[in-house]
């Protein structure tokens, strides 16, 4: 008996880790990388005739939604 209740709490807390991590820091580490990747658009020009800027079509905010929906987090 003692063994098994042993066996449920480690269940438990794999479980509730492996939530956690899924739901809570996964999320923030997708969206920190989003955001450093379009810091790194904005600051660093591809070639030497570029401004460093994102195309004329595309804004930040849709960069960093497209972004995040490449990675599993847009709708």
């Amino acid at each position: 008996m003692n063994k098994n209740i042993t066996s449920i709490i480690i269940i438990a807390i794999i479980v509730l880790g492996f939530t956690f991590y899924w739901f809570q820091l996964r999320p923030a580490f997708i969206r920190e990388g989003c955001s450093k990747y379009l810091t790194g658009l904005s600051t660093k020009p591809k070639d030497p005739s570029s401004s460093g800027r994102l195309s004329g079509s595309e804004s930040g905010e849709e960069a960093y939604k497209k972004c995040l929906a490449e990675k599993g987090l847009g709708k």
